[in-house]
């Protein structure tokens, strides 16, 4: 137990270098019951534990990951590891240690990264889900629900309903509709749908809401408030979802997001990036991983954040001699062996065969972070991100387009 604890003050001191600007004094020193994150925040943590777990020796690696996994197991089927949670309650400082409730929004969180941290840290994690137009009342995931990817039923100040993805040819009203969206099937979203790529679902289509929380309009915007909100004051919110069988909403995608490539087949960027960011090479800290496709490329590409520190060990393993970190991040050998850990991460989190990356940019990250250079991190400074540290899709393709372009060039046959 002695040892258990000492292994719980080394954890929460963040000796990795992709986490130390983290700042986890601050949480230790609050000291939350209720703690409401961005799944970057989640990500963090979660690859922080997992260094310090890989420094520790193989007994005690492999008692944690006895622990997490049947711990997992049992909270998956809604039930309680008593022994071993007594032994991941080690690892509760990490978040202050009186954590009651955990609440992840404001974009998709991976299932594996949902699953580890309730597992964890000793408390649930739920999610969210919301708009600023609808003041933030959408749905909530239940405390009790074991469920990952589940957004949970709707709160009582609004309505949801799922619009079917077909629409009138453009100019063309009174003509039969044709879909406005394909899944990556190539099947458009239907509220009659039963089955979502195998799983038992009560509709699909895009997420409508209504309701008193929800706003009139933008002001001064005609033109956007049409878009946006029909005479029936349904908000059309651009995103993607099922509705589960016992009335929960789960997000699948966001129209927006949706992207074909030369041969047709669309591919969902959003959920890519959720999984491959789980990668222990790309760095959330700095922005993370962007996705890219569009209709003259046979196969999609990233723009990788690179973790410096982790191509470093994979250097020392791969016997490549070079230590300087943008030499690294241009190195064949190491751009090759990240770009196959990313896709494997991704495989493990059912990407489709046409959502593989051909290729990936590595960046170290080392440039100004308030100046849009092609070795800078992403930031709301440079605004590469939004201010609540969202992808700024259009300012990075476009700041970051001389790694782009040779990018599109690989991936076009």
């Amino acid at each position: 137990m002695r040892q258990l604890t000492r292994f719980t003050k080394m954890l929460c001191s963040y000796p990795n270098d992709e986490t130390k600007n983290f700042a986890p004094g601050g949480i230790q020193a609050f000291r939350p019951t209720f703690m409401a994150a961005v799944p970057k925040i989640w990500d963090i943590l979660k690859k922080g534990a997992e260094e310090a777990l890989g420094n520790k020796p193989a007994i005690l690696r492999g008692l944690f990951n006895l622990a997490y996994t049947w711990h997992s197991w049992c909270q998956s089927k809604g039930m309680e590891s008593v022994v071993f949670k007594i032994l991941l309650n080690k690892l509760k400082p990490l978040v202050g240690g009186r954590q009651k409730l955990f609440v992840t929004g404001g974009g998709p969180i991976a299932s594996e990264v949902q699953s580890f941290v309730r597992a964890m840290f000793g408390a649930p994690l739920v999610q969210g889900y919301a708009l600023t137009e609808t003041s933030c009342s959408g749905c909530v995931q239940y405390s009790s629900d074991p469920r990952d990817g589940v957004v949970g039923p709707p709160v009582a100040s609004v309505e949801i309903k799922l619009r079917d993805c077909m629409d009138p040819p453009e100019g063309k009203p009174n003509s039969p509709h044709v879909p406005s969206c394909l899944d990556r099937a190539g099947k458009p979203y239907m509220s009659t749908d039963r089955s979502h790529y195998g799983e038992p679902c009560v509709g699909r289509g895009e997420v409508l809401i209504r309701g008193p929380a929800v706003g009139s309009g933008y002001l001064k915007q005609a033109d956007k408030t049409a878009e946006a909100f029909d005479k029936d004051g349904w908000f059309h919110t651009g995103d993607i979802a099922i509705f589960t069988p016992d009335g929960c909403l789960k997000i699948v995608d966001r129209l927006k997001n949706l992207v074909k490539l030369k041969g047709g087949e669309y591919i969902a960027i959003e959920s890519m990036e959720k999984e491959y960011s789980k990668s222990v090479y790309v760095n959330a800290i700095n922005g993370g991983i962007l996705c890219y496709g569009d209709g003259s490329m046979d196969r999609p590409v990233a723009l990788v954040q690179a973790n410096c520190p982790e191509l470093r060990k994979l250097a020392s393993r791969l016997g490549v001699n070079v230590t300087d970190d943008e030499q690294l991040c241009s190195n064949p050998d190491i751009v090759k062996a990240v770009l196959a850990d990313i896709n494997n991460e991704g495989k493990r989190g059912g990407v489709a065969v046409n959502e593989v990356l051909i290729a990936v940019k590595l960046i170290s990250g080392l440039g100004h972070p308030n100046k849009q250079e092609l070795n800078s991190p992403w930031t709301p400074d440079n605004l590469y991100l939004t201010a609540s540290n969202k992808l700024n899709r259009k300012p990075i393709q476009q700041g970051m387009d001389a790694h782009l372009q040779p990018l599109i060039q690989l991936a076009i046959r």
